[in-house]
């Protein structure tokens, strides 16, 4: 895998190769997915997310409940690509698409609208939770879709005892714990 930056992907000159190449937008379970099932493939893939993790989102509530450390529950998209020589994630947000001129624009820390020109686009941005037309119910019922909203629920909850992985092993008499 490339290491890159948007200052490295100059999507504003014209692209000299002629291997295709593909923007994945997301590095949620659809973009990793598209990834790797490129990762061989003879075309340049390009996944542009804006945090440079994956969330593994169903360990989301072990996070908010104290049991598992937000590190624990995610990885970085350069390490899970790492063997694909064709791809070079890029950390930015994607903030429009040009279909006319076949790019989308990306802006990082650095700099803002900056044109990646693609052959094939995936769109793979994620879900966004659903209260079913009823948004009042939002704020009894939040969402837990990112490190974030995990992280505020462990916040808001009330105290708990610390982990039994964490408590010291207790002597119980023979037999005590035998069920029929």
């Amino acid at each position: 895998m490339n290491d890159a930056n948007l200052n490295s992907i100059n999507g504003a000159d014209e692209r000299k190769s002629k291997t295709p190449r593909v923007v994945i937008v997301g590095g949620g379970f659809g973009g990793l997915a598209a990834a790797k099932a490129l990762g061989k493939a003879p075309v340049e893939v390009i996944p542009i997310d804006r945090t440079n993790h994956h969330v593994f989102q169903p360990l989301l509530y072990q996070v908010a409940t104290s049991v598992l450390a937000p590190s624990q529950m995610s990885s970085p998209i350069r390490e899970v690509l790492r063997r694909h020589r064709n791809t070079t994630v890029i950390m930015g947000e994607v903030t429009g698409v040009d279909k006319a001129q076949r790019c989308v624009f990306v802006s990082d820390a650095d700099r803002e609208h900056v044109p990646v020109r693609y052959d094939y686009l995936i769109l793979a941005t994620g879900a966004r939770h659903s209260y079913f037309g009823h948004n009042e119910f939002e704020k009894f019922a939040p969402g837990l879709k990112s490190v974030a909203n995990s992280q505020t629920a462990n916040s808001s909850s009330e105290p708990r005892p610390p982990a039994l992985a964490c408590e010291e092993e207790e002597e119980f008499p023979a037999g005590s714990l035998d069920f029929a």
